[in-house]
């Protein structure tokens, strides 16, 4: 399929050989370059192309950048088409990158985004190109041709934000009929915008001079031409027209005197002058043409079924009859607006029925050449919506893959109902899209609906094949699998594991192997669902499997998605430093993509944020939430997706004891549970964190009420939300155990260890069996606490996990320092002990990292021990001598000893870490 890009409406029109010179707007236009915005605002036939080509191509527009190098000059025509926001901006960013002169590609990551399955919030895209265009010393003129075609919001709304942001080196022109939605106001309040209207184009009586007697060559005379002045009242197309038709007159000031009335009436009068002196010939080639948007020799060939088209063209240009050069050569052509607009009126009215095969000839011609957005656009003006529907759904794929879903969703709604309902494919992209879009209950009839008709086609194709028939049995087993893609997706986000399981076999019974698209879809959803049931080593098959089928497709987005969810999979894992190096990587790898400000890259830094923590680093895992938290309130996607970051970003405030943002999330969460069939996991979650949060702040009344509620009863593998259970029983767990009801705990932890040893869950055993080492702790069990720790500390080692055990706080700090005591993984423990903090945690904003801390070199003894409680006490050294009965220089040994082994430099250092460190009571 060809490229959707056109390049003809990136040309830059060329100045007519024969012009009038205009250097008094062009003054206008070279100061205008000073501000950020110039806006040529007036009615069709004023001039406004052509001036603004004069100008961009005029030599001595470089004269006028002096203090910032070159002028570099962008084009980009708009037509009604453009309306779609991303096609819009593909435009607008092909055109900057037209320049000639720029080595660079600008914008490249803007595009990036724009072609990705999701697209980035607009503001994300726009920042990017911005960036880009910053970094350049040259100046960019950017002219944004006929505006006023735009009529969506949105799309004003994104170039509001451009111009709002537009760095120094870019200049915009817009050419427009009628006044854009921007803030105009504002703009010219700030001497940010530079006016043209209609007053300022009109001809002067000198300009008008020199078109009608040097350009059209009329030899007409002051008079003659100060009346047509008067009745044109300057006006570029009417004087045009009228010139126009003088050519073929004999009387020129009998004409002139009978040349009266408004716009509207004299292009009435003057198009049938235009069209009565040309051949019946050119007259039916005007009119066949009229549909057409731009004019090749080959298209116009086939919509009028004429062969001379291309001297019709060339001779039409010649006769200056409102026909404009798209490219250097002239190979593409397009009527001037106005004239366009006339002879379709008058094709309407003469030929009503012939513009409906005009049409159909047009989409025969673009869909034979590769251009589908042209081809189906005519299908659906030849009022064929049958037609516009096969061919989408005969292309749907292609469109798919060059990142078109917005404009395959915009052209179904285009359709009528009845015909997509007819189209199994079209049905299942419906549903697709209706199910992003919160639609659920119309989703699922959409699919529903396709299910049947894919059902009817493979019946009806059996009875062909039993006939010895051609039938097309492959095609609708094929359509049965890209079915079972959608619903395997639509069935993850609801939470019916199930039965996404049951389409995900199904998509890859019927989807053939080539089929990459559609299988990297359905791997998508399974290692969803694998997650959710806890089945670790069934999750990190399906989604390394997911990663390499949609890299192999060129899905690079989802890739990306899926790889920082495959970090977390190898967390829970235990393989820790695996998962880092991996989380590590897919910043770097989206920027290379063009994807770092897509919104769901954010999940890429909370999958970071997390592995951090989990490491000690505390201080980066907080930035990357941070950034990952900033991207997902920018997201409108749906609530399954954003959860995630949030569980990540709470888990990381809790170890900064940040509560109150942690509420602030809790809220978000309660509110997201509360939309439409949203899973009821969300709502369970909420109340998780909000228990481990009254546990943190001691409120156990609050904690207890919530374990009332919730019951003991626990049951992980017995239920769809397997990971979601394990996340609740643990809770439940440390509930019983801030509440003494040990022995409860003990045997609820004793099912969740064997629960995660047998699912691969490393990261959750070790938290589990940390949880059963202060039981143990509690219960006055030493030695088998102890046990349970080593255990712990076994798993974590080789991962190098540390904030799993700091988190605890100073009873685990005092449990570790038994553990160095008694020669347990000494040096993994000495690095545990160094990571506890010497201070009360301070601010999320404000902590710093504890990873630097240096290490506890080795145990303090009972009497180092005895000095440091007295120290705390605030005892001098002498006086600690006189109640220990030791000489003052002994007590300085023992004080010299007791910072080295804490690394500390003072008294209060050594207070305050040992207390941290269970090693002495607190106050």
């Amino acid at each position: 399929m060809a490229t959707s890009i056109l390049a003809t409406k990136l040309f830059i029109p060329s100045p007519r050989k024969e012009l009038v010179h205009r250097p008094r707007l062009i003054k206008l236009l070279n100061r205008g370059l000073s501000r950020k915005l110039t806006l040529v605002s007036a009615p069709a036939g004023f001039g406004k192309t052509t001036l603004i080509s004069e100008w961009v191509n005029n030599p001595e527009l470089d004269n006028s950048n002096k203090s910032s190098g070159k002028n570099r000059i962008a084009w980009l025509s708009l037509e009604k088409g453009d309306n779609d926001l991303v096609q819009f901006l593909s435009y607008f960013i092909n055109a900057l990158n037209r320049i000639e002169g720029f080595e660079a590609v600008i914008g490249g990551k803007a595009q990036g985004m724009l072609q990705s399955p999701q697209p980035a919030p607009t503001e994300d895209i726009i920042s990017s190109l911005i960036n880009d265009v910053s970094e350049i010393t040259d100046r960019i003129i950017l002219v944004l041709d006929d505006y006023h075609v735009i009529e969506s919001s949105i799309i004003d709304d994104a170039l509001t934000f451009i111009i709002k942001h537009l760095p120094h080196q870019m200049h915009l022109v817009i050419s427009t009929r009628q006044d854009p939605h921007l803030p105009l106001a504002r703009l010219r309040a700030g001497d940010l915008l530079t006016d043209l209207r209609a007053t300022d184009l009109r001809f002067t009586s000198s300009e008008a001079t020199d078109f009608l007697n040097i350009v059209m060559k009329l030899n007409l005379s002051l008079e003659d031409i100060r009346k047509l002045e008067t009745r044109t009242e300057g006006w570029i197309a009417g004087l045009q027209l009228a010139a126009i038709s003088l050519q073929g007159s004999e009387d020129n000031t009998n004409f002139i005197n009978s040349f009266t009335g408004s716009h509207h009436l004299i292009l009435d009068y003057l198009i049938e002058e235009v069209l009565e002196h040309q051949s019946p010939n050119v007259e039916a080639f005007l009119l066949n043409t009229a549909i057409l948007n731009r004019l090749s020799t080959s298209l116009c060939n086939a919509v009028s079924e004429q062969e001379e088209s291309h001297e019709i063209l060339e001779a039409l240009e010649r006769a200056n009859i409102f026909i404009i050069p798209l490219d250097n050569e002239r190979k593409w052509y397009r009527y001037h607006h106005l004239f366009q607009e006339l002879l379709q009126e008058r094709l309407d009215h003469t030929h009503p029925a012939k513009e409906i095969e005009l049409h159909r000839r047009a989409a025969v011609w673009w869909d034979e050449n590769g251009y589908m957005d042209q081809a189906i656009e005519h299908a659906l003006c030849c009022k064929d919506p049958e037609w516009a529907a096969s061919l989408l759904e005969s292309h749907i794929d292609e469109l798919w893959h060059a990142g078109k879903g917005l404009v395959i969703w915009r052209w179904i709604r285009r359709l009528p109902i009845d015909i997509v309902d007819s189209k199994p494919m079209l049905c299942i992209m419906r549903g697709y899209f209706q199910q992003g879009g919160g639609e659920y209950e119309a989703s699922k009839q959409s699919l529903q609906l396709a299910e049947e008709l894919i059902d009817i086609g493979i019946n009806k194709s059996v009875k062909e094949a039993q006939q010895s028939e051609p039938n097309s049995s492959t095609d609708f087993m094929m359509l049965k699998g890209k079915l079972a893609v959608i619903r395997s997706f639509v069935h993850s986000f609801e939470g019916d594991f199930q039965e996404t399981v049951r389409n995900f076999d199904e998509a890859q019974k019927f989807l053939p192997t080539w089929e990459l698209d559609w299988r990297s879809l359905a791997a998508l959803a399974r290692g969803e669902v694998y997650g959710f049931l806890c089945d670790i080593d069934a999750v990190l098959i399906a989604q390394s499997e997911a990663i390499e089928a949609c890299k192999t497709s060129g899905n690079y987005y989802f890739a990306l998605i899926e790889s920082g969810k495959f970090a977390i999979t190898l967390k829970e894992n235990g393989q820790l430093q695996e998962a880092l190096q991996l989380s590590q990587e897919q910043p770097r790898i989206a920027e290379e993509l063009g994807l770092s400000e897509s919104a769901l890259v954010g999940s890429l830094y909370f999958a970071l944020g997390e592995i951090l923590a989990e490491t000690g680093d505390l201080t980066e895992a907080l930035a990357n939430a941070k950034k990952g938290m900033m991207f997902d309130e920018r997201s409108s996607y749906l609530p399954v997706w954003r959860c995630w970051g949030y569980f990540s970003y709470m888990r990381i405030l809790l170890s900064f004891s940040n509560y109150s943002e942690i509420e602030v999330i809790i809220q978000k969460l309660r509110s997201l549970a509360m939309e439409p069939h949203t899973p009821d996991w969300i709502a369970s979650q909420a109340d998780i964190w909000q228990t481990r949060v009254w546990l943190a702040q001691e409120k156990l009344g609050l904690a207890d009420t919530w374990l009332e509620k919730r019951g003991l009863e626990i049951d992980c593998d017995s239920t769809d939300y397997g990971i979601f259970c394990l996340q609740e029983s643990i809770v439940v767990a440390r509930v019983l155990l801030a509440l003494d009801r040990l022995e409860e705990a003990v045997e609820l932890l004793t099912y969740l260890h064997e629960f995660t040893h047998k699912n691969g869950l490393v990261a959750r055993e070790i938290e589990i069996l940390v949880l059963s080492s202060l039981i143990y702790q509690a219960e006055g069990d030493l030695p088998e606490a102890l046990s349970m720790l080593e255990q712990a500390l076994v798993l974590a080692e080789p991962g190098g996990f540390v904030w799993i055990f700091i988190d605890e706080g100073p009873t685990m700090a005092h449990l570790l320092y038994e553990a160095l005591s008694r020669g347990i993984a000494t040096d993994y423990v000495s690095r545990l002990l160094a990571a506890f903090s010497i201070a009360e945690p301070e601010q999320a904003d404000s902590t710093k990292s504890q990873g630097d801390q240096p290490a506890l070199i080795e145990p303090l003894s009972d009497r180092e021990v005895e000095v440091l409680q007295l120290i705390a006490q605030g005892i001098t050294n002498r006086k600690i001598a006189s109640g220990l009965f030791i000489s003052p220089n002994t007590v300085k040994v023992h004080t010299r000893n007791i910072y080295g082994k804490l690394a500390v430099n003072n008294r209060l250092e050594a207070v305050t870490k040992a207390r941290a460190l269970g090693v002495i009571s607190p106050d």
